[in-house]
């Protein structure tokens, strides 16, 4: 029986960059929702669970991080990783405490996306095995 479809939250506010991370996502057969605000990212985060988050540090209404809070407040353990395309050194200790499972600086390439996706989802999915329907 194969295993289920690995789902990705992506949240950045340019909806540019959420249509090219949705494209190469679902190309690997990833199912992706996208959102481009703090509040709405907290609204589906609240309706379903994903497999990882990855969430843009600046956006209008807050940050990457105060998602990735109100996930961990919620016991939700899933990996999160931090996109920025300013310098995240400031926001590094919040970050750690916060179990981010890694941070990429804007722009990045495809490999560098995946390479952490795959290091963050790997174990994840490994431990998970068949159990989600």
């Amino acid at each position: 029986m194969p295993m289920s479809t690995l789902s990705v939250f992506v949240l950045d506010d340019d909806v540019g960059i959420c249509r090219i991370l949705n494209r190469m996502l679902s190309l690997e057969e990833y199912e992706v929702r996208t959102s481009q605000s703090v509040e709405e990212a907290v609204t589906a985060i609240e309706e379903k669970p994903f497999d990882a988050y990855l969430l843009d540090y600046r956006l209008q209404d807050g940050t990457g991080l105060d998602v990735a809070e109100r996930l961990r407040s919620r016991g939700n353990s899933a990996p999160i990783i931090l996109m920025s395309g300013y310098d995240l050194d400031e926001v590094a200790s919040r970050a750690e405490t916060l179990r981010v499972f890694d941070m990429i600086q804007k722009p990045f390439s495809r490999d560098d996306l995946f390479i952490a996706l795959k290091n963050s989802i790997g174990p994840a999915a490994d431990s998970r095995g068949n159990a989600r329907e």
